[in-house]
């Protein structure tokens, strides 16, 4: 474990402190413990944001468990679930003829609850206690974590309200643009607020939704203009000097048509798009990125057919990646962005 202190003290008990390297991911930590107990070896431990903490190592045994404990900030955490692992290399040192003598322990703190500092117990015996310094936040679909129903489709692709904040790099980028600035698809009007905020002339455009109409504050309700959805917009040639179209182009079924009519209301465009690159990108980590999870999306672009489509609506296509993450040293971005200008 790269970037973390194990000391042990008079009384035997192993102490982990510390945070990982920062330039690995912050969110999964792994705390390696190298703890014997009658049985067996208890080996790692994992702490995540999400409150999550399993317990990871082998027994002699392949059939018992041990009956472990867990405390967070002094509160005990009931084991939410418990499961056997293959260890090959276990098995070949004790000469069993079964792999399955590893095991992992599944606790999850109760929301509110930061997890400073995580005790391990067996019995009466204190078996370490680690110091994980990792900040919590509470995740998207969380209740898969022990979910008693059997779930469809209609419960994992979903979708949610508008966001209620710009986002920071969408927004910087708008910032350049010539006004006045429209938002295609501007949900709450959180980024025309902030442009409005910051003295740029801005508007919104949205679908009539029941959702949308609930989420329009007081102060941006006059500069968003609500309609059914139909084509051509209630705009003229040319009326601004730049459009916004983010993470929108998606839901669209006529996406084609959305396009021809951005290009017709202004000489410049900024479309951001999920980056589908990150799929097969994180495909050897098995990892698939959680936005990509909404119903609601149609369509699915790839920077060679996103370009294809905006090459005969204008005349200059810049290519632009934000939200940038990793998932252990792959480097991938939430979105696909193009600058257009006629």
């Amino acid at each position: 474990m790269r970037g973390a202190d194990i000391r042990v003290t008079e009384s035997g008990q192993e102490v982990v402190s510390g945070a990982p390297d920062p330039c690995e991911s912050q969110h999964v930590p792994t705390f390696v413990l190298g703890k014997t107990f009658e049985g067996g070896i208890l080996d790692a431990l994992d702490v995540e944001p999400s409150g999550e903490i399993r317990l990871y190592g082998w027994t002699h045994d392949a059939a018992a468990l041990p009956d472990f404990a867990l405390l967070a900030d002094g509160i005990e955490v009931p084991r939410r679930e418990e499961f056997r692992l293959r260890r090959c290399e276990v098995a070949v040192l004790l000469r069993s003829n079964v792999a399955e003598h590893g095991f992992g322990v599944g606790f999850h703190a109760p929301e509110g609850v930061p997890c400073r500092v995580i005790e391990i117990r067996l019995g009466t015996r204190r078996l370490a206690s680690v110091r994980p310094g990792v900040g919590r936040e509470e995740p998207h679909y969380g209740n898969l974590f022990d979910e008693p129903r059997v779930l469809h489709r209609e419960d994992i692709y979903g979708y949610g309200p508008p966001m209620p904040h710009a986002d920071a790099e969408v927004l910087a980028m708008a910032r350049s643009l010539p006004v006045a600035i429209l938002d295609f698809g501007c949900g709450s009007g959180a980024l025309v607020r902030a442009l409005l905020d910051e003295g740029v002339e801005a508007e919104g455009i949205e679908l009539r939704r029941p959702e949308i109409v609930a989420s329009l504050k007081d102060d941006i309700r006059p500069f968003v203009k609500l309609h059914e959805g139909s084509f051509p917009l209630p705009y003229r040639d040319r009326q601004f000097g730049a459009v916004v179209c983010s993470e929108v182009l998606e839901h669209i079924q006529d996406w084609e048509t959305a396009l021809q009519e951005i290009a017709r209301v202004a000489r410049r465009a900024l479309i951001t798009v999920p980056d589908m690159s990150a799929i097969p990108a994180l495909f050897p980590h098995r990892v698939v990125p959680w936005h990509l999870l909404e119903s609601t999306h149609l369509n699915f672009f790839t920077q060679k057919s996103l370009h294809g489509a905006l090459t005969p609506l204008f005349t200059r296509i810049r290519f632009f990646r934000l939200g940038e993450f990793q998932v252990n040293g792959t480097r991938v971005f939430t979105s696909l962005v193009a600058d257009c200008e006629r």
